[in-house]
């Protein structure tokens, strides 16, 4: 079993804890306040975890209440712990590609989040994270603002390399803000991790004040970014270079700016206005690092720059109802009819009516993302309606609350070629589902992601060999799979296309398969096989001989044999970054 640390052993922990709020505490005594710690004590919203929904291994809820890890470190199911991390999930053939530029204003781009509560509301004034695995990947702290209504962010910094087999206490001071708040949220950058983050728990500290002020921050006003409001010109810059160049040149000179830059130049002239304006800057628009600015005031002001609107982003947008179903509706109707690509991950306004009106509105999109849509108002109705986007071909329903009768409908009558079906817990008969796409999405899919489906078995499972056209496969943690049976080398055999491949935690994957994938499968650059000890030092040899394209191998909690040999390996096939995570102890088990 994975090891919680003895909390008797390590009271150092809490005093240390507790001095701090001590020394605290005298200093607000000074200013007639009160010193508070508080803990997370609910998980509000989060963009991924590891675990299974309804689990508690590498959950998010793994954050409440007090470490059960730290310091000790290294892998631990009682952490939480992200989907992802390095570059490998955005070389995959299902990754949705974005040409978007990012400000430079924006130190890293922010990959996964966390919102939670804590006990008690406080003005916050420092913060310890308990980091026990691959630590770095904090990039930014925000927290919500009940009286103006607005998330402010508190704290960000660059992405961290660091010793990956240590733990650390991440801790960050705030100063000069005078509200109390209870609803915080950590950003995680993790393009840079060898391996998965993961976060023990962490405390929050903070005084009982009167609120004298509101914090603004940087987090300006939505009209400094968007504005159509009347602005006052500089009208001697009007009669310049650029006005004698044709259209086409200053917008592709003003292309290579990032939105907030175009919003900020486009308040200098009439002519920057009328440049920054042009609907055809606007093709692909990406808001989700502006999530905590967007509200329907902001999307309005966008107006007639969106007329050639083909791609947009709104993914984290519209929290605390600062987008509602009816606007987001008529923002369709009015911007986004040529629309191609809607993204919608983690947006809490995604009910029946939105999709409803994405159906009817936008007749031409091709990919819709609405990974962690999860509002009790998103109900069979809603999800049906996908089933008439009769272009789709991208669909992302990751952690959303689907059920089968829906999902089947879809799945008869589009010719979908990505699907991802990953944690959907309300799925009563995965496989049924499963044999659906086999029989109707054979000859179109190319990307499937059906991870965490518990109750998949072999007979379903050799249906996706049907689906010869396969580049990418994630059927990990389906603990019902037996490899024995030959179902995985039906897949081999049928799938012989296949780049990635992910079958975490099969504990029955053995040689014979690894055989298989190199004799079928020459294209084959991502494997993960973790949690099997079937497969010896000769099968893995012999599958990176053969599969010259690899770049991605996973031997985590593998047999003895292989964790003694990972070196010897990495010397052998220095193209290849090979991944072996293992229990710090030799009677654990993953």
């Amino acid at each position: 079993m994975m090891q919680r640390r003895n909390v008797r052993d390590l009271t150092p922990i809490e005093t240390e804890e507790d001095v701090i709020l001590f020394e605290m505490h005298k200093l607000a005594v000074t200013k007639g306040r009160n010193a508070v710690s508080s803990r997370a004590a609910k998980i509000v919203d989060f963009s991924s975890q590891y675990g299974n929904n309804n689990a508690l291994s590498y959950t998010a809820q793994n954050l409440v209440g007090p470490p059960t890890v730290y310091p000790l470190s290294g892998d631990n199911a009682y952490s939480f712990h992200p989907r992802t991390y390095g570059k490998w999930w955005e070389i995959s053939p299902s990754h949705l590609k974005s040409e978007v530029i990012l400000p430079s204003t924006i130190i890293a781009e922010s990959q996964d989040f966390i919102e939670f509560n804590v006990v008690k509301r406080v003005a916050p004034q420092l913060l310890r994270v308990y980091e026990v695995y691959n630590p770095g990947a904090i990039v930014k702290v925000l927290c919500y603002c009940y009286e103006t209504e607005k998330w402010v962010i508190i704290w960000q910094g660059a992405p961290q390399v660091l010793p990956p087999e240590e733990s650390r206490c991440f801790t960050v001071a705030f100063e000069g803000i005078e509200f109390m708040t209870d609803l915080y949220r950590l950003e995680f950058h993790h393009r840079h991790l060898d391996y998965f983050c993961e976060i023990d728990g962490l405390i929050l500290y903070g005084e009982n004040r009167r609120c004298s002020k509101f914090f603004t921050s940087e987090n300006m006003s939505t009209k400094k970014y968007a504005s159509n409001n009347e602005m006052e010109i500089d009208e001697k810059s009007e009669k310049n270079g650029l006005s004698m160049l044709p259209s086409e040149v200053t917008s592709f000179i003003f292309s290579f700016l990032d939105f907030r830059s175009l919003c900020s130049a486009s308040r200098t002239s009439r002519l920057f206005k009328k440049i920054c304006y042009d609907p055809a800057l606007y093709r692909d628009l990406n808001l989700q690092p502006y999530w905590h600015l967007v509200d329907e005031d902001f999307l309005m002001s966008l107006g007639s720059r969106l007329s050639l609107l083909k791609k947009l982003n709104l993914s984290w947008c519209g929290g605390q109802k600062r987008i509602t179903p009816s606007f987001f509706a008529l923002f369709l109707k009015y911007n986004c009819q040529n629309l191609t690509s809607l993204r919608l991950a983690n947006c809490s306004f995604v009910d029946n009516d939105c999709l409803c009106a994405v159906a009817k509105l936008c007749p031409n999109l091709k990919e819709l993302d609405i990974r962690c849509c999860r509002s009790e108002d998103l109900q069979m109705l809603g999800f049906k309606r996908i089933s008439k986007m009769s272009n789709l071909v991208y669909l992302n329903l990751y952690r959303t609350l689907i059920d089968d009768l829906p999902l089947k409908e879809i799945i008869k009558s589009l010719k979908l070629k990505h699907l991802s079906i990953a944690a959907c817990s309300n799925i009563q008969n995965i496989n049924d589902i499963v044999n659906s796409i086999g029989i109707h999405l054979r000859s179109s899919l190319i990307t499937l992601d059906i991870w965490r489906s518990v109750d998949l078995k072999c007979p379903a499972v050799r249906e996706i060999s049907e689906c010869s056209n396969l580049l990418e496969l994630d059927m990990s943690w389906c603990p019902k799979i037996d490899a024995g049976c030959g179902c995985l080398k039906s897949i081999i055999e049928g799938c012989p296309k296949l780049r990635k491949l992910f079958l975490s935690a099969i504990r029955t994957l053995s040689n014979s398969e690894l055989y298989s994938i190199a004799m079928h499968c020459p294209d084959m650059e991502q494997l993960d096989i973790l949690g099997s000890r079937e497969y010896t030092l000769h099968g893995v040899k012999s599958l990176l001989q053969t599969c010259k394209k690899m770049k991605l191998l996973d031997v985590s909690y593998s047999s003895i044999e292989i964790r003694q040999n990972v070196a010897y390996l990495q010397t052998l096939f220095p193209a290849v970054s090979i991944k072996c995570s293992f229990p710090r102890t030799a009677n654990a088990a993953h």
